[in-house]
């Protein structure tokens, strides 16, 4: 039996989403036992989580991307991860991660379509050009 866990934090429910997605996949693998930490607004785990992540065979870790880097929230959670890691607490276990960024698409990041703004549906028009964007399937999750 494979135990994994993931560690996420969720500012707006993006990457909550994607977190219930990897769970789903983790599950997906015959005898894998999967465990959710979500890290809360002041950047901490639920009780004992931490000790539980020294458990699991597997750790996959979650956070979106703000100005280039991880939130704040994610950051405290690796420096409260620092004293198992220097005494090698999780030596040996396979580790994986995933984020999401928000994308403004505008003339200053891509100068060929002159239109501003968030980018909500799958197309945009500026002047006679038309642009098609890949559709963005989304799943009804539980709040967790």
């Amino acid at each position: 039996m494979a135990k994994v866990a993931i560690v996420y934090f969720s500012g707006y429910g993006h990457t909550a989403v994607q977190a219930e997605a990897v769970r789903e996949g983790a599950e997906s693998v015959a005898d894998a036992v999967v465990s959710m930490h979500r890290i809360d607004e002041a950047g901490e785990l639920p009780f004992g989580a931490l000790e539980g992540l020294g458990q699991a065979d597997a750790v996959i870790y979650g956070s979106p991307t703000y100005m280039g880097g991880p939130a704040w929230q994610f950051k405290k959670f690796a420096d409260a991860s620092s004293k198992a890691w220097l005494r090698q607490g999780w030596k040996n276990k396979i580790a994986a991660g995933f984020t999401n960024s928000a994308f403004r698409l505008t003339a200053t990041n891509f100068p060929r379509l002159p239109i501003s703004g968030r980018c909500h549906s799958s197309t945009a028009r500026s002047g006679s050009e038309r642009v098609s964007f890949p559709p963005i399937r989304r799943k009804a999750v539980r709040p967790t």
